[in-house]
């Protein structure tokens, strides 16, 4: 349905938007079956992957640490916390699995431009339905194409403003994703299509 209206707006059809779908074929109302996506990994484990090569992350030290630093943090600090301790620990690597993996010029570029169509129009999409849950494994990435897959649509109308902490955050851009190597540049490609796909679906949301 999302790519039949992506399909009828003359401006996402000129930029040919799309989102990634896979099939799911319920059983019950508490489980059923969904379609192996291949060639996709999730973006904890490709980020994790890079950090443990650069030295910046442990499997067995830089999670307790973490933990402590969250620890010894007044409730009211946590955004300062954030911004002056554990950004600076992770600094933005995603750029470097779109060069590993895309390593001839031409496709590392149409792999950039996939990745900005899918990351738009789900990122919109999540927003509209109130999709939530939006951890580092619930975000895909197809190594053949840079294509973005989201996956575990159970957080679905706005759910997540009921959790004990209230994910208020509308979709996930985190400073990992919002690379500019990746995304053309902080406000081009991207968020343009971001623009054309918000504008646009409000006006179908029956």
């Amino acid at each position: 349905m999302i790519n039949r209206l992506l399909s009828k707006y003359p401006e996402s059809r000129r930029r040919k938007l799309y989102i990634r779908t896979f099939a799911v074929a319920p059983l019950t109302e508490d489980c059923g079956l969904v379609e192996w996506v291949p060639h996709t990994r999730g973006l904890r484990h490709i980020l994790q992957d890079i950090y443990i090569s650069c030295g910046k992350f442990d499997r067995q030290k830089t999670n307790p640490q973490i933990k402590r630093i969250y620890d010894q943090c007044a409730v009211k600090k946590e955004y300062e916390m954030l911004k002056t301790k554990i950004l600076p620990m992770f600094p933005p690597v995603f750029h470097k699995w779109f060069l590993t993996t895309f390593s001839e010029p031409a496709a590392w570029f149409r792999s950039r431009v996939a990745y900005a169509h899918t990351t738009a129009v789900w990122s919109m999409v999540g927003h509209i339905v109130g999709l939530g849950d939006r951890h580092g494994e619930n975000i895909l990435f197809d190594s053949t194409s840079g294509d973005c897959v989201h996956v575990d649509f159970s957080c679905l109308f706005d759910k997540g403003l009921q959790l004990e902490k209230p994910e208020l955050v509308p979709f996930r851009l985190t400073q990992a994703r919002n690379c500019k190597i990746v995304c053309l540049c902080s406000v081009g490609i991207l968020f343009s299509f971001v623009i054309i796909v918000n504008c646009y679906f409000p006006n179908h949301r029956t």
